[in-house]
Formats: structure tokens, sequence, C-alpha cells
């Protein structure tokens, strides 16, 4: 039987989760809100998540095709607002074309998000087929869900905390990108943290797109229906569909939306973090990252444990999927961040990896050294490594 440890200095030691010196930590379940709210804040909370996890119809505006009905078809690892549970219902296709100036989303041929169900599966009268990959998609990329666990942390997290960790000179060639964002509400450039090139930099912006590529329901923040393989529009609710209400309480869900803790920690995996530490894996996967002012008190000015530095980094060509977002190119993707790894099912931005090691072993371009450092551990080493990416 593993020893654990139960005490919670040594988890602020080697997973990095806030502690009393010598008493247990508390953990807060899956799906929680995140602790310290307000009243008014845990009602927002509940409110939100009601709606993030109801099903939308037709007469709300969803379609004329779609991927999902509701967030909380695809967000349930682990519990509400987690990854994908099912690699085929919760994985989406993203298309694109061309490089550099003339690269292309392809808008009017459907859009960059394949939707792959069409309302004709809810209203008989509906004769809309469901979105195929269009023969002019030169890039086809299959992404699956991210996990929004702690969402509202990473948002808090300021721009010149993820810009000081772009490295120049590094011994491994570990560099690492910025991608900024403009929002479509406030026309503000940020640093992007969310999506898998951190093309997204708030989380009503997350929203909007997820509401529009994803549902086909349009809001004030995107009015504008993608038309479906972009031929005629069938649609029989007024623009925008939603007026923003449910957009925000989506927001708000995803924003109070506790951090997952570590699970407790063992002999092994202690020292499992400290060969992560070795081989350079916390080169990108930075354990934590300081938030700085936020409106919600319980998120500001805190560590936000995430195993993660937000920025872009080019991966190689075996993970490479062409598409472009912002100045994120066809090889560059978001350090993924980490916590919550315990919950996931599938790795990389495809899901081709149904294990950690497995998806170690995919590292390319500026991960390259500290892949090879991986696979010249020993069995043991390896062991503690994989023990401790399972406790978070």
């Amino acid at each position: 039987m593993k020893k654990r440890l139960h005490v919670a200095v040594t988890a602020t030691l080697f997973l990095g989760v806030g502690a009393c010196g010598g008493m247990s930590q508390v953990f807060t379940p899956i799906g929680a809100e995140t602790p310290g709210l307000t009243r008014a804040e845990q009602e927002l909370f509940e409110k939100g998540k009601t709606v993030f996890a109801m099903a939308e119809d037709v007469d709300e505006g969803l379609g004329p095709v779609f991927n999902g009905r509701g967030c909380g078809e695809c967000h349930s690892a682990g519990g509400i607002g987690g990854a994908g549970e099912d690699l085929v219902l919760s994985r989406v296709t993203r298309i694109g074309a061309g490089s550099g100036a003339s690269y292309s989303d392809l808008v009017a041929l459907g859009g960059p998000v394949i939707q792959r169900r069409s309302i004709a599966e809810l209203d008989p009268t509906c004769t809309i087929t469901p979105e195929v990959v269009p023969a002019g998609a030169e890039y086809v990329s299959r992404r699956i869900t991210t996990p929004l666990f702690g969402a509202g942390l990473m948002e808090a997290i300021p721009d010149s905390e993820i810009l000081k960790n772009i490295k120049s000179g590094d011994p491994d060639g570990i560099t690492g990108i910025a991608n900024y964002a403009v929002s479509p509400i406030t026309g503000q450039r940020q640093v992007g943290r969310f999506g898998w090139k951190s093309q997204v930099a708030t989380l009503e912006h997350f929203a909007a797109d997820a509401y529009l590529n994803e549902m086909g329901i349009t809001t004030p923040v995107f009015s504008v229906d993608l038309l479906p393989q972009g031929k005629t529009l069938y649609d029989v609710v007024p623009e925008p569909e939603d007026d923003g209400e449910d957009l925000q309480l989506f927001a708000d869900f995803m924003r109070l939306l506790a951090a997952p803790d570590p699970a407790p920690a063992t002999l092994a995996s202690v020292r499992g973090s400290q060969v992560f530490t070795r081989i350079r894996c916390a080169a990108c996967h930075i354990p934590t990252l300081q938030t700085g002012n936020s409106s919600v008190a319980a998120l500001a000015n805190r560590p936000a444990n995430l195993y993660s530095d937000l920025l872009t980094h080019d991966l190689g060509a075996g993970l490479g999927d062409g598409v472009v977002q912002g100045s994120a190119d066809g090889r560059h993707f978001r350090t993924a961040p980490l916590w919550g790894l315990r919950l996931r099912q599938f790795f990389l931005h495809d899901g081709r990896a149904t294990t950690p090691d497995a998806a170690i072993r995919e590292h390319g371009g500026e991960a390259t050294a500290v892949r090879l450092r991986y696979q010249e551990l020993s069995a043991t080493e390896r062991a503690e490594l994989l023990e401790f990416l399972g406790t978070l």
C-alpha cells in the first residue's frame, strides 16, 4: 500500500497548494465554486451552472447546425466544467487554408469550426444537413474540449506575469510567444490564455465564441450567423438569439468555478515532482503564477497552481496542425495547464494520447530536449514522475 502524505506543509512544498502548518489540506469538491465567494457570487455561480448545463432548443436559437446543445454535453470529465469524456462526441474539427497574410478561416465555406449536427434531428421541417470538411480546407485539426476548472484564476493573471516567462538564450531552445487577443467586447488588446493556442483572453469572449461556433447561437458579441457550409441559412429566431444574459451567466460560472486541488501526495510523487523540475518540465509547465486585481475578491492576488506559463510554444511538426490563430502558427500550442490532469482521459490538442506518458513522448520542437531527458530516465524515476502527474 502506498504511503500517503497528508501533511499540508508537504503539499505546499511539492504541489503548490496553500496550507497552514501541520493541518490536513481541505479539498474543494471538483465542479464546486471557488472558496471564499460572497453570497451574491455564490448565487451567480449556481445560476450560471444551471444555464451551463441546460440543453438549448431551436426556439432559443440553436443551430441550424451545431456540435452540442449545451456546454455541459462536452465539459463533464470529473465534474461539470471539465474536459470531454467521450473522444468522438466532445472533439471538434477546426479548418483553415493558406499561410501568412493569406491564411483564411474559410468563413465563406461555413467558418473555422465544422458543426457536425443539424437541428433536423429536432425539427423535421428542416432540411439543413450537418457540415462536413469542405474541399477547400488545407488544414484539418481535431480539437478536444479543454477543462474550465480555475478559469477565473487564469483570467485574473496579469499580462506582465505571463510575459516575464518569455525566454531568450535558453539552453534547451525554449522561448515562448504571447498570443495577444483583441476583445470583441471592449476592443482592448490583451495576452491570450484560453483555448489550445491561447487565442482568447477573457471569459466573455470565450463564451461568445463557443455559443456561435459550437451551438450556432448569436449574441451581441457575435451577432451574425455563420452560414452552414457557406450556403443558405435556415433561421427562425431574430438576431441576436441570446440577448447577452445567458452569455454573461456562462462567463460568471466559468469565472467562479474552483480550481482543482491536487490529490494527497505520496513519497513516490514527491520524488517525482523533483524529477519534473530536474528534467525541466517546469520550464514551460510553471507550477504557480500569481493573480492580480479582480472584481472577485476570492480570485485576487493569490497563487494559481496551474502548471503552465500560458504562452504558446513550437511543439514540432509531429504535433503541428497548420491552423493559425493570432500569432500562434501551425506548430504553436499553449502550454496546457496540468492542474486537474488526473481527471482527464485524453491528452494533447487532438486527444491522440490516452496517458501522460504517451503525451510526453509526442512532444517535439522546443520540448525536444526535455522529452529526451524523460526517455532517458530510469524506470523508477519515470514511474515517480508519472505518479506525481497523477496527483495533479
